[in-house]
């Protein structure tokens, strides 16, 4: 008989690592400190448009200003399925599409919020490296900026839909309602 391998036998079968929105938001606390101290000086989030799936914002700050990102993970197939309308598409998306986020802040990087990010499978942009000086015990899901993008996302469902309208009608897919919608 032949030998088996050990790393077969104790291998145990990989989480997937998906994040949806609701995943995300329970994730993040707002007794952490960068929170706490700083979140309550951000005044608005600004939608800045969609290009390639992804949908920035722009955060401001007292001087200039961050940009974050949100992409869905099945954004594609959202857009392809010509059964749904695209407000339908944009709340499918919202509430149970897996995010990847990503911001433009130096505490996102630094602070190793990119790095969480990544062993989550959440982060557009990968940090492999961890943030073993500024947040060893890796505390934190986002950042501030992130947070509050996130806080304010399911109010830019029809700034999704006219996205998704516009990429419908790039790739000729028309929406087809069925019988019952």
């Amino acid at each position: 008989m032949q030998d088996i391998h050990p790393y077969f036998c104790d291998h145990q079968p990989a989480i997937l690592k998906e994040e949806t929105y609701r995943d995300i938001m329970s994730a993040i606390t707002s007794d952490w400190l960068p929170h706490r101290d700083y979140s309550h000086l951000i005044k608005y989030v600004k939608y800045q448009g969609y290009k390639n799936n992804v949908l920035k914002f722009f955060v401001p700050n007292k001087f200039n200003g961050w940009n974050t990102y949100v992409q869905f993970k099945e954004w594609d197939e959202q857009v392809r399925d010509g059964n749904i309308s695209a407000v339908e598409a944009a709340r499918l998306l919202l509430w149970g599409g897996n995010l990847r986020l990503h911001c433009t802040c130096p505490a996102y990087h630094f602070w190793g919020m990119q790095y969480i990010q990544t062993q989550h499978d959440v982060a557009i942009v990968p940090e492999p490296r961890f943030p073993s000086i500024r947040n060893p015990k890796l505390l934190g899901f986002t950042c501030k900026h992130l947070t509050r993008t996130l806080k304010v996302l399911p109010f830019h469902t029809g700034d999704m839909s006219t996205a998704i309208k516009a990429q419908r009608k790039e790739e000729g897919i028309e929406y087809t309602p069925t019988k019952y919608s």
